[in-house]
């Protein structure tokens, strides 16, 4: 009977040989991941098949120096001792590294794998299943650890136990080519240092008020008692408009959360920064141009409180603006910051991409996190929201800080399609866990508790005697089952001054110069938007972007895009809203409709709009962002 083969052997190759054999399954799996992430819809898309190649090589070269200066101090301590046994325990030791990252990818393929064809994976694995998912990773270390010390061993016995010339060179080509393609993106990137300069001069600012924004999503005005309707949904809403500036007819800029935050806290048009959707982030100059940047640079402590996928700061790449968002924080990574800021913007959302699903499948199968599904949550909505923990956090500040505050605190309870209130008043006796979608009654009762934690967190202001010195601004991101109508918008501020209705069109993107006018700071040339305390333009046009279709995976409740292709790339509608009328071009089909605005307040006096008009406005928009609006003549032309 043989005996069995001890796991730790005698050394047969040396730190060289694992350095290779090390870079070379790192180059295997980021060029998987790689595959995985181009040839789906996603923030990658829009660059050009060079900078992908490039955006592969890089992340394959930073994973294959982090792995080799990992093993740094054992290679030193292989080089000054000269035991077998010793030599042996760190054979396995080296191999450490390529192990865990050839054995995590074929844990990403597998679960790729059966999520395509059985729809099941790791994120839908609870109790039991998720034991066996560990134990079953643990088992296939051992086994590939075997394979990577034998491949090394391969590698010394075949190319380097009695190198020729062109062998010898091996590692310093290998040290050239990482360093290369490390340092061609830094070199190169021409957004470097875009934070610098970018804001405003500063203002002499004695007392600055703390800032709380609060967003709820897919709220319809015309569902508000605030705006007339018969039901009392929103009671301490309507109460406090009497102190506020309160806007009558505010829209959104972009059909989706992503997009309309992101127009939100930047006061740039989705046409600007082409955000629009999961799949799109801030490039350039966008990603340091925001209102919390600037705020942060006044010396506010900034804090986003939302949901982590559809509307979460850092996966938009808004930079240098928020002190935390949704409990991450840039202090806790010093090295995730300083990757963010010599890289450009595809490079490093694709490492965060790539980190983040390895790590999120990880913990979960080693129970050291949840591993949520947010598309399902998101799509389907089959749990409450954490809204009451956040609301809490965001009270919890309060006390906290000596800073003044902006919080950013986006409401999901009110999105749907199901909703959860805490309490029941219009669907009395209706029973939510076997509620259809969008249920009427029950929307009105999620908006009734979006009402009431606006309530809380004013009284709470009142209570620390922070009301005159607070500005509260209530939004949305954009009306339920985005529909081309208004929005709620109405903003609190100090002592109740500027308090007056207005009847004018205005926009989300407009909050954020409002809040710089009325801090006394210069409204950056980069922002669009206009301030709600000056004298408002007449009949100013509304830009909304849409995209033109999507599909949902119904196992995971994913959305996917379509992919974004030139003229309009992720942008398949465009609408115009001029006065009480909208016109919504089809980029797909280039088809034109048009409506009225459902209970709009206001007159339209002296106001022309037609088709005619709609369209010349909406190319002059496109043509200003830079994009080719050829195709458009023939609507142009009317030919």
């Amino acid at each position: 009977m043989k005996p069995d083969k001890p796991l730790i052997k005698k050394s047969l190759f040396s730190p060289i040989s694992l350095v290779i054999s090390t870079s070379l399954i790192c180059f295997l799996y980021i060029f998987m991941e790689w595959v995985f992430i181009v040839t789906k819809p996603s923030f990658i898309n829009s660059a050009s098949f060079l900078e992908k190649v490039f955006i592969f090589l890089n992340t394959a070269s930073l994973l294959s120096v982090f792995s080799i200066f990992c093993l740094v101090p054992f290679i030193i301590l292989y080089a000054f001792q000269h035991s077998k046994k010793v030599n042996s325990i760190l054979g396995v030791i080296f191999s450490f590294f390529p192990t865990i990252i050839l054995t995590s990818l074929i844990l990403l393929m597998v679960d790729n794998f059966t999520y395509t064809v059985f729809k099941f994976g790791i994120v839908s694995s609870k109790g039991i299943i998720r034991i066996l998912y560990a134990g079953a990773f643990t088992g296939l270390g051992f086994v590939i650890n075997r394979k990577v010390l034998n491949f090394t061993k391969s590698i010394e016995r075949n190319y380097l136990k009695n190198p020729n010339r062109y062998q010898k060179l091996i590692l310093p080509f290998l040290a050239f080519f990482l360093s290369v393609c490390i340092a061609l993106p830094i070199v190169f990137n021409s957004n470097a240092g875009s934070e610098e300069g970018i804001f405003p001069n500063r203002a002499d600012l004695s007392k600055m008020p703390n800032i709380i924004l609060i967003t709820g999503d897919g709220i319809d005005a015309s569902k508000l008692s605030l705006y007339g309707y018969e039901k009392d949904t929103t009671p301490f809403l309507k109460a406090l408009s009497s102190q506020s500036l309160f806007a009558e007819n505010a829209f959104s800029n972009a059909q989706g959360t992503v997009g309309s935050i992101t127009s939100m806290l930047t006061g740039k048009y989705p046409a600007d920064t082409r955000v629009l959707t999961t799949s799109d982030i801030l490039r350039g100059d966008d990603a340091f141009q925001h209102l919390p940047a600037i705020l942060k640079n006044y010396g506010y402590f900034t804090v986003q409180l939302s949901y982590s996928y559809y509307a979460d700061a850092y996966n938009v790449n808004i930079q240098n603006g928020f002190n935390e968002a949704n409990g991450r924080s840039p202090q806790k990574s010093r090295l995730d910051t300083y990757v963010a800021s010599l890289l450009p913007a595809n490079y490093y959302y694709f490492i965060q991409q790539v980190l983040s699903r390895v790590s999120d499948r990880l913990g979960h199968i080693f129970f050291l996190k949840d591993m949520a599904n947010p598309y399902l949550q998101v799509t389907e909505a089959p749990e409450k929201f954490d809204d009451l923990q956040k609301l809490d956090y965001a009270i919890s500040l309060l006390n906290k800080t000596e800073k003044p505050l902006f919080i950013h605190l986006h409401w999901m309870g009110t999105h749907g399609p199901k909703y959860h209130p805490d309490q029941q008043f219009f669907s009395a006796g209706q029973n939510p866990d076997i509620q259809e979608k969008f249920n009427a009654n029950l929307y009105l009762d999620s908006i009734l508790e979006f009402d009431r934690a606006v309530a809380i967190i004013f009284k709470e202001l009142e209570n620390r005697n922070l009301q005159d010195n607070s500005i509260l601004i209530v939004a949305s991101d954009h009306t339920q089952r985005w529909s081309l109508a208004r929005l709620p918008l109405i903003i609190r501020f100090p002592h109740s001054e500027y308090s007056k209705i207005i009847t004018e069109n205005v926009q989300n993107m407009d909050i954020a110069p409002t809040l710089l006018d009325y801090l006394g700071i210069e409204q950056p040339s980069w922002m669009d938007g206009q301030s709600l305390l000056t004298n408002l333009i007449k009949n100013r046009p509304i830009f909304l972007m849409e995209i033109g279709r999507s599909s949902k995976d119904l196992a995971n409740g994913e959305i996917t895009y379509p992919e974004a292709k030139p003229p309009f790339f992720q942008f398949g509608k465009i609408s115009v809203i001029i006065c009480d009328r909208w016109y919504q071009l089809n980029l797909e089909k280039l088809t034109l409709t048009d409506g009225n605005i459902n209970s709009r307040n206001g007159s339209c006096s002296n106001q022309k709009s037609d088709k005619t008009i709609a369209i010349a406005l909406i190319v002059d928009h496109f043509r200003k962002y830079g994009f080719d609006t050829s195709s458009l003549n023939i609507l142009e032309t009317g030919k």
